[in-house]
């Protein structure tokens, strides 16, 4: 993979494409943990093999760990004890025989006791079975899953021997320890609380009676080292075990911890606490496959006390302590690059959510030193900006001068924003360059909307100057902000040249934003700067699903229409970029079509991954997991069947008795051995009512049929569906006689379709009546055509895409 190359070092200036996380990182859920392949290509770009890489904030730890695969020496630091346990357990190696022996001895002990708890009956066949979940609503079950050895997995509806067992069990004595823990600070209850007091809020009583069964086995285990990975398997399922968890239509057998909070959904699920135990050790997700796969990705993993041991055979330092005292466990001027995914505000309140987990591990949680808002902690924006400033003042010193720090950012509140920056210069660090990484799945209503928060992240590459710098805090004025966030809004969309979703104008906004220091005290969000603005700069257009309905809304210039622009439209950019793409490689994966996109479209100008997996299904077929292009395909997009429509284009032209032109471009190209040029029959001619702004772009117009500098006819030949800026060119033609028409192959008439659906594009296309005719009908025409081509028999090939001809025959009346 290539990147810019600054002062030796290898830069990444474009997003990477996020993969799927491997089984190692889905042992144990975490909030917002980074793609790992992501951090990896930043290791490999800014370091070399036994550098060190530090994360301060290390939550999951996917940074020091990418950073031992890769043959440096990881630290990974946090104030939250359950993140570096998290972090530890993921990276440090076990013995897997010894899982297996503790897992069958916890299972003699314990599963059978544990299942009676979840006996059932089958409705079917009568026989005894095992219950999968229950659903619940308030206090009441109201399904029960289960498994019956004859039937097969069932669902029912409570009986009265499921009632009387629920009754049961709630008069039943939790039989070993369980947390108590209130969720609550000294005085105050947790943010995030909701309507739970309490741990054991949290649970049913039959799930809190299995759950401390487990766990007192667990503590039973002999080896140590073997005690705590079963520890870390059952934190990773006991809030699966919990009421916070969601019944999902579509998979109503299964659940997640949905909400950042506390929160009890009022229809929620409990689930078999023997089942989720087996599956965190065995299943998929489990410890034994994540092991695994750990294993085989981290060739060497020993663990340092302290810092001193990365020096003596250690590849990795895992320490729980407060960043701002990382001076106190390592020297300074140590680190070889950072890359760290500081608290975003009180976006996430990581200490109350890991107090689930936390409190079964009896772990000390040093709430007071967490840097976050939280009023409920007496934590404002001051306090979380001061700490957040000492932080990464303890991160200078740690990092070598020259070298790099990444910050990773997903918060748009320009305040937060701000105070990451301005925390991060202040202390010394240059700012670089902020590149938009979109996330591998985005919500496509989300994306959709006019307005809201960032889907993906900003990685901002900071630099440790060679030699201290005096800090130069120039802010501006809040009108000059304002204006800046209008202009770059408006360039972001002139330079997509079509209507835009906000999240593509967020994101070349944030990505601009380098001199984030220079914002003003009290400036406004970036979308509340843009809504004032609605209806002076910008308009909003709605876009419509295939039944006419509004399912979102785009921003646009105000005023201005698609012909405005001499570029094509960035989804014609992408589409051409794509097709470019599958004509070079035989076969190629969606991750590498992917890369090749972000390389190119940056920032403010990368797509959504779903635009281009429908281009490729339009272009494409896949073998093998790799996309190739469809066979059929190969002589419609090249040069010389786009040549060969021109020739036969200009030679009915001339048979008909116009004078004909060819694009100055095409001029020089050469088919069924003639040179397209000679088929122009006035080489200059005095082209009549073209205005001479739009004069150049018309003259790029594939073929013109004209009467001595009248248009006739004009001509735009296309291999793919880019059409608008063949639509824009023809609009520097004006007059309501002249035909436009758009030749292209017919595969792509159900793209096209689509397409033309766009509101600027129907706009243009409706109001100067273009049409259609296939590739095919045109060569069929103009091998059975007479000495003189009738042009009223040629027009009968004009036609609209497929959807618009069903529902009627004017594109006008269509659109």
């Amino acid at each position: 993979m290539s990147a810019k190359k600054k002062g030796g070092v290898e830069h990444i200036n474009y997003a990477i494409v996020a993969k799927a996380h491997t089984p190692m990182y889905l042992m144990h859920k975490w909030w917002a943990r980074k793609p790992h392949n992501v951090v990896s290509e930043y290791i490999q770009h800014y370091t070399k093999e036994g550098d060190i890489v530090l994360d301060p904030f290390c939550g999951s730890g996917v940074t020091p760990i990418e950073a031992i695969k890769l043959g440096r020496k990881g630290i990974g630091i946090d104030l939250d004890p359950m993140a570096t346990f998290i972090t530890k357990m993921t990276a440090m190696p076990v013995d897997a025989q010894k899982i297996s022996s503790a897992f069958e001895e916890i299972r003699a002990n314990r599963e059978k006791e544990i299942s009676e708890l979840y006996r059932t009956k089958c409705k079917k066949c009568g026989a005894a079975s095992t219950i999968i979940c229950t659903h619940w609503e308030n206090s009441t079950p109201i399904k029960i899953y289960y498994v019956c050895s004859e039937c097969g997995k069932m669902n029912k509806r409570p009986e009265d021997d499921d009632l009387r067992l629920v009754k049961k069990t709630e008069k039943l004595d939790v039989p070993f320890w369980y947390p108590e823990r209130r969720l609550y600070y000294d005085g105050n209850g947790f943010l995030k609380k909701e309507k739970s007091e309490s741990i054991p809020d949290l649970f049913t009583r039959r799930n809190m009676i299995a759950l401390s069964m487990i766990f007192n086995e667990i503590g039973k285990v002999k080896d140590n080292k073997t005690k705590e990975f079963f520890r870390f398997a059952f934190t990773s399922m006991v809030h699966l075990a919990s009421k916070l968890t969601p019944v999902r239509p579509t998979r109503p057998m299964s659940s997640f911890w949905a909400i950042q909070s506390y929160w009890v959904p009022p229809i929620n699920m409990e689930s078999n606490v023997w089942m989720l135990f087996d599956s965190s050790v065995n299943g998929k997700q489990g410890i034994v496959a994540g092991k695994e796969d750990s294993s085989s990705q981290i060739k060497y993993c020993k663990e340092a006390r302290k810092f001193s041991d990365l020096n003596d055979g250690a590849n990795i330092f895992i320490n729980t302590q407060n960043a701002l005292e990382l001076t106190d466990v390592m020297p300074k001027n140590s680190v070889d690059y950072v890359f760290t995914d500081p608290p975003y505000g009180g976006a996430v309140q990581y200490f109350e959510l890991s107090t689930l987990w936390s409190s079964w591990l009896k772990m000390n949680m040093d709430y007071k030193d967490e840097i976050t808002i939280n009023s409920n902690q007496s934590k404002d924006f001051e306090y979380y900006h001061k700490m957040l400033r000492a932080s990464f003042k303890a991160i200078y010193q740690l990092l070598k001068p020259g070298k790099y720090m990444t910050v990773t950012f997903h918060s748009t509140d320009i305040r937060v924003w701000n105070s990451i920056i301005k925390a991060v210069a202040a202390v010394g660090f240059e700012l670089e360059k902020i590149i938009y990484q979109p996330p591998a799945r985005p919500s496509a209503k989300g994306l959709l909307q006019p307005y809201g928060s960032a889907v993906g992240d900003y990685y901002i590459r900071f630099r440790k100057p060679e030699k201290e710098v005096l800090e130069t805090d120039k802010e501006i004025d809040l009108n000059t902000y304002e204006m800046e966030v209008v202009d770059a809004a408006q360039r972001i969309i002139g330079e997509r040249s079509e209507p835009t979703i906000y999240q593509h104008i967020l994101n070349g906004i944030m990505a601009e934003l380098q001199g984030g220091r220079r914002v003003p005290v009290g400036a406004k969000n970036i979308e509340d700067v843009l809504k004032e603005h609605i209806g002076k700069e910008f308009e909003i257009i709605p876009v419509r699903n295939e039944d006419g309905k509004v399912v979102g809304k785009k921003w646009w210039l105000k005023g201005i229409d698609v012909s405005h622009f001499s570029q094509p439209t960035l989804s014609d950019r992408v589409e051409r970029k794509v097709v470019e793409v599958l004509e070079h490689d035989v076969k190629i994966s969606f991750d590498d079509i992917l890369q090749a996109i972000f390389i190119e479209f940056k920032n403010a100008l990368t797509p959504e991954t779903e635009k281009i997996r429908d281009v490729l299904k339009e272009y494409a077929e896949t073998s093998d997991g790799k996309w190739q292009l469809k066979p059929d395909l190969k002589f419609n997009l090249s040069e010389s069947a786009h040549d060969k429509m021109i020739y036969m284009l200009a030679s009915l032209g001339k048979e008909a008795g116009f004078d004909v032109w060819i694009g100055l471009n095409e001029q020089s190209h050469i088919y069924n051995n003639r040179k397209l040029a000679s088929l122009v029959t006035n080489k200059n001619p005095i082209w009549r009512f073209i205005p001479s702004m739009g004069l150049e772009r018309a003259k790029q117009i594939d073929v013109i049929w004209h009467d001595e500098g009248r248009v006739k006819f004009e001509f735009e030949v296309e291999n793919t569906t880019a059409i608008t800026e063949a639509v824009a060119r023809g609009s520097n033609i004006p007059g309501i006689n002249v035909r436009r028409i758009i030749v292209i192959p017919k595969e792509r008439e159900g793209l096209l379709s689509r397409k033309v659906k766009d509101p600027l594009i129907s706009e243009n296309m409706s109001k100067n009546d273009w049409k259609f005719i296939f590739y095919q009908d045109l060569e069929q025409f103009f091998n059975k055509r007479p000495q003189r081509p009738s042009i009223g028999e040629f027009e009968k090939l004009f036609k609209l895409p497929k959807e618009a001809r069903e529902k009627q025959n004017s594109l006008k009346i269509y659109v």
